[in-house]
């Protein structure tokens, strides 16, 4: 299969793609990324989840109400949205724990498995997610020279005349999701079809003390029907008596890293930049904030569309979530799939066991002192646990 790496943009020079996309950047080993995750994915995961794709898309049209206004079919999903997984971010707290493991990225760190080509790395659950977006030219990926931001390379795609604007969903790729993929698409899908939907956006219930200083909480509303919310506003990392003072029922709703914008207020926030006008700025290095973006058109609707801002947008919750940013919650996440499996369940099957099955073997947990073995030694004596390298309180042995 080949896959297509893409330059920095040259005016209208640049390679027309589609579907599902990776945003990297060549200072945080982009190039690297590309080859041994991105193009490994391609290779050796995604002949398996295209086998059940359409059966998968079918299934998720119909549980978000079936045929809408623009998702009717399986292949309205690969041509009418655009997918994009982040990946070009330094990963700055995490940059210690994966330079003891190698000269690794957070997103391309290898958890070994005892099949080479079954080897899994933390993009590719954010890659797993976006599944029913991936057409036949496989994952595909924009590899920047210059950083603009979180939201800088889907700007500057849509910002060239050659790339249609679409629908888009957005998700972190430091970001694992123990939900059904079906289940969350489902709820795009149905945002997408929609023609008065144009933010949703994917939170996580958390508590005060949890999401305190960490986590931007998003301010909501119990719809009247449903289990969804409506979207009020945003906090930015709190501090503890703001995040108790939003909490509902002794919950706060935490943001993830997963969230859509509609093709039409993409538009519109295209042609501003365009026009010079940039209101998602977050410094003069970070032109193009994903944050800001989904602020703002949340806070446009009204002028754009003629809509109440927590009429056009939704929230919904997911049940498992971690932003696998830090070691605790890497070991919390790496628990869970050698324990459980809930973050597995968006690879195919044949897939997910094999990787559990590893992980059992492969990768020792300590529950008491959390302790994370990377090694081939499944048995590490005294004297390699004393001697491994401590990271924000978790031991990672190699």
């Amino acid at each position: 299969m080949q896959v297509q790496g893409v330059l920095p943009y040259i005016g209208n020079n640049s390679v027309s793609f589609k579907s599902s996309i990776v945003t990297l950047s060549k200072a945080n080993l982009g190039d690297s990324i590309k080859e041994n995750v991105v193009d490994t994915f391609n290779r050796n995961i995604l002949p398996d989840i295209q086998s059940t794709q359409e059966e998968d898309s079918l299934e998720t049209i119909e549980m978000a109400g079936g045929q809408g206004r623009v998702i009717k079919t399986p292949d309205d999903y690969k041509n009418k949205v655009n997918f994009f997984a982040l990946g070009a971010g330094s990963g700055s707290r995490f940059r210690e724990l994966a330079q003891t493991v190698g000269d690794y990225n957070k997103i391309s760190l290898p958890y070994k498995t005892e099949n080479p080509d079954r080897d899994v790395h933390m993009l590719d659950f954010a890659m797993a997610m976006g599944k029913n977006f991936i057409d036949d030219k496989g994952v595909q990926t924009i590899v920047s020279s210059k950083a603009s931001g979180s939201f800088g390379d889907i700007v500057k795609h849509y910002l060239d005349d050659e790339n249609e604007i679409k629908d888009t969903v957005v998700c972190c790729g430091d970001n694992v999701f123990g939900d059904d993929s079906k289940k969350i698409m489902s709820f795009f899908t149905k945002a997408i079809n929609d023609p008065n939907k144009h933010v949703a956006l994917v939170g996580v219930e958390r508590t005060p003390e949890e999401v305190a200083g960490r986590f931007g909480v998003l301010e909501v509303e119990k719809q009247e029907n449903g289990d969804n919310y409506k979207l009020l506003g945003f906090s930015e990392k709190p501090p503890l008596d703001v995040a108790q003072k939003l909490a509902v029922n002794g919950k706060n709703i935490a943001n993830t890293g997963l969230f859509y914008i509609s093709k039409e207020a993409m538009t519109n926030l295209i042609d501003e930049i365009k026009n010079g006008e940039n209101n998602i700025k977050k410094s003069d290095k970070e032109p193009y904030d994903f944050a800001n973006a989904v602020k703002y058109v949340h806070s446009k609707t009204n002028d754009w569309f003629n809509l109440d801002s927590k009429e056009a947008s939704e929230v919904m919750t997911v049940e498992k979530w971690e932003d696998v940013g830090e070691p605790k919650a890497l070991y919390s996440f790496l628990d869970d799939v050698k324990k459980e499996g809930t973050y597995l369940q968006n690879f195919p099957k044949n897939f997910a066991d094999e990787i559990q099955s590893s992980f059992k073997k492969r990768i020792k947990l300590d529950g008491k002192t959390p302790f994370i073995n990377f090694s081939s030694n499944l048995n590490p004596d005294r004297e390699q646990i004393k001697n491994a390298k401590s990271v924000e309180g978790v031991n990672i042995l190699v």
